[in-house]
């Protein structure tokens, strides 16, 4: 790219000269209003959107496609509670909310029945108890590994 203004010389003190290549660090394109509003197809989500392939439609429209078709959440948005409360790896509607009807919601925060706190609590016990075996047995062979030295 050969430019003979100055705003696209590195050093602002020298004038750029038709012999001298000079890129930018980097290019603002900015969109007319109407380009803004219009709906096009886009080739990054492959849904139909306003604003662009890397705007703020491109990436609701893309978070809406990852919606859970069975409860309508994303469930990436719980994998961390449900990881951190109950040492599950990843949230899952299906033990969360046995039954989506009676799914209740305060805010983003999914209210759960008393059935399934006790589940849940009990899964949580159950993994806890094998991690205490796990542990014991490690330290049993660590034991008989240190005795047979």
């Amino acid at each position: 790219m050969r430019s003979t203004s100055s705003t696209w010389c590195r050093t602002p003190s020298r004038r750029c000269s038709d012999s001298d290549v000079v890129l930018p660090d980097s290019i603002e394109v900015l969109l007319d209003s109407d380009q803004l509003d219009e709906v096009v197809h886009c080739p990054r989500c492959g849904t139909f959107h306003a604003g662009g392939v890397f705007g703020e439609a491109c990436y609701e429209a893309r978070r809406e496609a990852r919606r859970c078709a069975r409860c309508g959440l994303l469930h990436e948005d719980y994998n961390l509670a449900a990881r951190v409360c109950d040492k599950m790896e990843k949230f899952d509607c299906e033990v969360y909310i046995p039954d989506v009807h009676e799914l209740q919601m305060r805010g983003d925060t999914i209210l759960l029945p008393e059935h399934v706190m006790k589940k849940l609590d009990e899964q949580y016990n159950m993994k806890k108890l094998e991690e205490q075996k796990l542990k014991q047995l490690e330290s049993q062979a660590n034991d008989e590994c240190i005795q047979d030295q």
